[in-house]
């Protein structure tokens, strides 16, 4: 992937997780997104053209400090519960942090189905309650709930084979 590619992308799952932040959403993701811009273009006027590896952006704001690493195989961030069970093959490639939010995403050779299935009975065994499920869709969800806190998940069938999960565990109303 492009070296540009990646904070861009960063950039835009911050808009994601803002939808609903503060009175005006759409002012607030407006100003996120053109830090988040501005920042990267700094980042890539200072960053070392031949330096390979993860990047990382991180802003101040109003609902917290945001954060957003993306590279390959990247490890758990600190914070990250310790009853959320990821696929046992999962590599990540992005870890975005907002306040109490995390939001991972990842990459599993096997099929969705597959990863869909053991992702969900997984969570059932760690204690969550499932909250919603959406198989049948090109895109499956699945939500869950335990402790005040909400566990959403979205999975999707590469191309080439293999599944993209994309995961946001927070406060339960967030």
């Amino acid at each position: 992937m492009a070296p540009i590619v990646r904070p861009l992308l960063t950039a835009c799952l911050a808009l994601l997780l803002c939808s609903a932040c503060g009175p005006d959403p759409d002012a607030a993701q407006e100003s996120l997104v053109r830090e988040a811009l501005q920042a990267n273009a700094r980042q890539q006027a200072d960053a070392d053209p031949a330096r390979a590896g993860n990047q990382t952006l991180t802003l101040e704001t109003e609902e917290g400090l945001y954060s957003a690493t993306s590279g390959d195989d990247l490890p758990l961030p600190a914070g990250f519960p310790a009853d959320v069970v990821l696929p046992r093959d999962a590599q990540i490639g992005s870890v975005t942090e907002l306040g109490p939010t995390i939001s991972l995403g990842a990459h599993s050779p096997r099929s969705v189905a597959l990863v869909f299935e053991e992702f969900r009975q997984a969570q059932q065994a760690a204690g969550w309650s499932e909250a919603r499920v959406e198989a049948d869709a090109a895109v499956r969800v699945t939500g869950f709930d335990k402790a005040g806190r909400h566990l959403e998940a979205n999975f999707v069938e590469e191309a080439g084979g293999g599944t993209t999960l994309a995961l946001t565990v927070g406060p339960a109303g967030n």
